[in-house]
């Protein structure tokens, strides 16, 4: 939208939560991909050990979700909106 009007249309507070959701959605990426990294280095290293269980995965899950909202909220506290009057 922004790029069709060449205006910001959805006021200040979509302008932070979009910010944050943009982040979020990265850092949730990456965290992920870390963490199953981390599982096959384990799985591989050590394959006569136990697997993960469904409640250290769910654990697993929440870490990565809080750990990207803690990582996203100063993107989203400090965005500004700046309004341009063009002749």
């Amino acid at each position: 939208v922004r790029f069709v009007s060449s205006t910001w249309v959805f006021g200040k507070l979509m302008c932070h939560v979009s910010r944050f959701v943009q982040y979020c959605s990265v850092h949730v990426s990456v965290l992920t991909l870390a963490a199953i990294a981390l599982d096959r280095h384990q799985v591989i290293m050590h394959p006569l050990k136990p697997r993960m269980t469904m409640v250290k995965g769910g654990i697993c899950i929440i870490i990565i979700w809080v750990m990207a909202s803690c990582f996203s909220l100063p993107h989203a506290i400090y965005q500004t909106l700046t309004k341009f009057y063009i002749g």
